[in-house]
């Protein structure tokens, strides 16, 4: 592994977050999956993608400026991270395609925000 790798969007280094990014995958079915009366699951998957959770407390405003441009208006990014799936740091398209973003409350000097989270969503299935 690298010396030290740092979470980047479209290689800019950006506020790190609080620990990790928060990491899950989501697959996709087709519309005639189902589950029967008794149960039973009946499921056609179309494709699975990563999807990562950011969440980062006290960013200075400068720092959500730049996330937000980034991330803003549903175009995808370049997100260095780390995959769990394919073991290793990468570079992947995502998208925020929802509005997942929780400013808290911004500081009396209004240099910090207390809190910035999104999660983003892989734009190539696994």
């Amino acid at each position: 592994m690298a010396a030290k790798e740092r979470f980047t969007l479209n290689s800019q280094t950006i506020w790190q977050p609080d620990k990790d990014l928060g990491y899950s995958l989501e697959t996709t079915y087709t519309k005639d999956s189902t589950r029967s009366q008794g149960g039973t699951g009946h499921f056609t998957p179309m494709f699975t993608v990563e999807q990562f959770a950011y969440t980062a407390s006290n960013v200075p405003v400068a720092e959500v400026t730049k996330i937000l441009q980034i991330i803003g208006k549903g175009k995808s990014f370049t997100l260095h991270a780390f995959s769990p799936y394919y073991g290793e740091w990468r570079n992947a398209l995502f998208y925020v395609g929802k509005g997942n973003l929780s400013i808290g409350v911004l500081s009396e000097d209004q240099k910090t925000i207390s809190s910035l989270t999104f999660n983003m969503q892989g734009v190539k299935p696994l």
